[in-house]
């Protein structure tokens, strides 16, 4: 079962920022994302490319062309049965961490969480 499948769990009780903080740390840490980020002007994804990728050593000595979208590339990959799912997904991450927010609330993380395990893990 795909993560865009999955239902949302409701928070049981209110999380600090320093708790969503780690939260967000463990989960950049799981899956070895960096610190760059990757735009693509042609669909206008954005996404945190992983540590010492051959995207991220792109991005760092701006070379302009980093390669095809992986997002684009998940999206073709991704089973018509949930791609409008993707979809959704994908618009609110550019919508809600186009520019990184200052506040991180529960549904924030869960939403980059969710976006992250789909796109690297699934």
């Amino acid at each position: 079962m795909s993560i865009l499948e999955s239902d949302y769990i409701e928070p049981t009780r209110p999380y600090s920022q320093d708790e969503l903080r780690d939260m967000r740390l463990h989960l950049y840490r799981q899956l070895k994302l960096g610190k760059e980020k990757a735009y693509h002007s042609k669909c206008r994804h954005t996404y945190i490319v992983k540590e010492n990728s051959k995207k991220e050593k792109e991005i760092k000595s701006n070379s302009g062309d980093i390669g095809n979208c992986s997002v684009c590339w998940k999206l073709s990959k991704t089973p018509s049965s949930i791609r409008n799912r993707a979809y959704d997904l994908i618009k609110a991450y550019n919508s809600d961490f186009g520019i990184e927010p200052d506040y991180i609330s529960y549904n924030l993380n869960d939403l980059e969480n969710i976006y992250y395990r789909w796109l690297y893990l699934e």
